[in-house]
């Protein structure tokens, strides 16, 4: 009897073994299957995803599930949200010493747990080896990436905004975060703090074959030498090479030690993201707290959601400039080509072949055409012989390649990225470098010039201007022209004046001798006109007036217009002031640019003209929806802005990067467009001052 129940207990146990094994088998087979499709289709949809690939790792101690389930509720929770509005394709790993059976289960409900399986486990011991193995693993797992960064699990990202910073910077041999020491050259003293740190793909290669070492025996040239801390690690590993991009960003990163709770707690304000990109130290309520001031539709909680009725933008000041802001190490010097000098100069930015804008420009034996090319522009074997006839129009035409840009004005490049309106910018600089007297500013879709004759500086020219006392700052142009519509108003004009009849000039004739700085010439057929009147008035439209029947009408000093960079003559005496700013959509830059030049031009009277059309704009394929929201800045910010430059407030401005920094703190531009204002005065000044 015992035997047989032993026997029947025995097999009953082989049984439930035997099924025991067969599920836990089949759960890591499904497991498996599921993890590995996983693999497959992240692989599938990156394919499709052109954007550049970003690895980040967050460095955990096992222990600390509060922090990592912080850092998911708040700023990665705001990567998945915006995913596919951020520069970069982003994946994120924790990075744990070993596996736990508790983050072993935490690993199988994110499946977001990398375990690195190093030697040694604790804070301050071999964090060396650890940031290793996570750069090898980047190198080895994740071959597409062009950055990979490693940070604290007490780290807050300001998404989206440290993205769009690292953006700027995204290098192969990038270097980027707050860094301890000055100069921009890397050793174990001046390096990244590790707290977060971003390296470029070219330097994650380099370490990743390199040999990781701990003893007497290392060689510092060859192997990787652990300091115990990852910062000096890295900094001892970098030292060997020459070419590392050293980005410091101090003033946009806050990184706080120990027993500085309190200073970190007094620095957590509601504007803490439009100053800084992340926080260190950030205990979880901080994170929160954080969260709930830069999430996505954060605006509503200063206000009643209930409210019927939105919020204005101020225009007051909200942030503060940072005293170090151009971090390039490219020389200002602008280089002379072979090029022949020319007073005459037009210039233009295009991605299509020759339009017939650009072919009637290149027609005309009396102007010279800088082309300014981008990395999506024709080639210049395929762009020049549909405009070049003769060998003598190679001494008036210039395709100027990204590659000469780099190479003629690399500062300027270097703040500049591709594949963006701004290049136009190094246009302007080249024009000026080869002697221009004066420079037409168009797009490819408008067909025409200014005739010259028209506005010599030297004769006072018959013009109309706004009689006396009248009394605005502000003035539309266009219902002087000759318009069909009752009211009718061009792009970057303040929608709260479109029915303001104190703004339509009182008109009368002049002679007087004015100092020109800007031509603006109206176009016919499709005007210059924002996308609110395109959806809701008859466009496109001609003008009625022409050169006979209208003076050119002048802008009586300390007023304002909008003029754009689609048909514009700038003369001499405004050349320093026709900086495009490259942090704004390309449909409200050129306003900006426009109302900003005004400001330097009263001060020193030189005036601006509109003229009646000279072009006809044979308008490039447009979204309007599209085109509504590229212009939301104007329609929100135009009138502060004018308010503003024309205030007691703006007095002090003395110059553009001054400009600049100010209406950063007011929120019309972003941070790198101060990079961009120094770079072009610097480049500015370099080569007027070797004319």
């Amino acid at each position: 009897m015992k035997i047989t129940f032993r026997k029947k207990t025995l097999v009953r146990f082989s049984l439930c073994f035997l099924v025991f094994s067969i599920v836990i088998i089949g759960l890591l087979m499904w497991y498996t299957t599921k993890k590995h499709r996983k693999e497959e289709t992240h692989k599938k949809l990156s394919q499709f995803d052109s954007r550049p690939h970003l690895v980040l790792g967050v460095l955990t101690p096992h222990t600390n599930i509060n922090f990592r389930d912080g850092q998911r509720t708040t700023w990665i929770s705001t990567i998945r949200l915006l995913h596919d509005e951020l520069p970069f394709r982003i994946t994120y790993k924790f990075l744990v010493d070993k596996p736990t059976n508790d983050t072993i289960l935490e690993n199988k409900k994110y499946d977001d747990i990398v375990f690195l399986n190093v030697t040694s486990v604790g804070r301050g011991v071999r964090f060396g080896e650890k940031l290793y193995v996570w750069i090898k693993y980047i190198h080895e797992k994740y071959p597409d990436a062009s950055l990979g960064a490693k940070l604290d699990d007490d780290v807050f990202l300001c998404v989206p905004q440290v993205f769009q910073r690292i953006d700027q910077f995204k290098s192969p041999t990038l270097y980027y975060g707050w860094s301890h020491g000055t100069g921009c050259s890397v050793d174990i003293d001046k390096r990244v703090d590790e707290m977060f740190v971003v390296l470029g793909k070219d330097l994650i290669g380099r370490i990743a074959k390199r040999r990781y070492c701990v003893g007497e025996k290392c060689k510092p040239s060859v192997d990787l030498i652990d300091t115990d801390y990852g910062g000096t690690s890295i900094g001892s590993w970098l030292s060997i090479y020459n070419d590392v991009d050293h980005q410091p960003d101090n003033y946009r990163i806050v990184q706080f030690g120990r027993n500085h709770e309190q200073e970190m707690l007094e620095n957590i304000k509601e504007n803490f993201c439009s100053r800084y990109v992340l926080n260190h130290k950030s205990p979880v309520e901080v994170m929160k707290q954080l969260h709930e001031y830069n999430k996505p539709g954060a605006t509503l909680q200063t206000g009643y959601v209930g409210a019927v009725t939105g919020k204005l933008f101020s225009g007051d000041v909200v942030r503060t400039p940072f005293q170090r802001i151009l971090t390039s190490n490219k020389t200002p010097v602008g280089i002379s080509d072979n090029m022949p000098t020319c007073n005459n100069w037009a210039v233009v930015t295009t991605i299509f072949s020759p339009s017939k804008a650009v072919q009637y420009i290149a027609s005309l034996s009396n102007w010279c055409l800088v082309i300014v090319a981008d990395t999506t522009t024709p080639s210049e074997e395929t762009y020049l012989p549909d405009i070049v006839t003769t060998t003598a129009d190679l001494k008036r035409i210039k395709y100027l390649s990204v590659k000469e840009q780099i190479a003629l004005y690399p500062l300027l490049s270097d703040v500049i990225s591709t594949k963006h309106f701004g290049r136009k910018n190094i246009g302007y600089i080249y024009a000026i470098h080869h002697k221009a007297n004066v420079i037409w500013d168009f797009d490819d879709d408008n067909y025409g010039t200014v005739d010259l004759n028209d506005f010599k500086s030297d004769i006072p020219f018959p013009h109309a201007t706004v009689c006396s006392g009248a009394q605005s700052i502000l003035w539309n142009p266009y219902p002087y022209f000759g318009v069909t519509e009752t009211h009718t108003w061009p792009r970057g004009f303040p929608l709260q004046d479109i029915k303001n009849i104190t703004t339509v000039p009182v008109i009368c004739k002049s002679s007087d001798s004015v100092t020109l700085g800007v031509v603006q010439s109206l176009a016919n057929e499709q005007p210059d006109i924002d996308a609110i009147y395109r959806m809701t008035r008859d466009a496109p439209f001609n003008f009625s007036a022409t050169r006979k029947s209208h003076r050119p009408f002048v802008l009586p000093r300390n007023t304002f217009a909008p003029i754009n960079a689609q048909a514009t003559l700038w003369l001499a005496p405004a050349f320093p002031y026709m900086a495009l700013p490259i942090s704004v959509n390309g449909r409200v830059s050129d306003i900006w640019r426009g109302y900003i030049a005004q400001y330097f031009f009263h001060k020193k009277d030189i005036r601006v003209a509109f003229s009646s059309p000279y072009v006809i704009q044979e308008r490039n394929a447009h979204n309007i929806l599209r085109d509504f929201n590229a212009e939301l800045d104007l329609y929100q910010k135009c009138e502060q802005l004018i308010y503003f430059l024309s205030s007691k407030d703006s007095t002090t401005i003395s110059d553009l990067v001054d400009m600049y920094k100010e209406l950063y703190a007011r929120q019309y531009i972003e941070q790198f467009d101060i990079q961009f204002a120094e770079a072009w005065t610097q480049t500015l000044a370099n080569i007027t001052t070797s004319l």
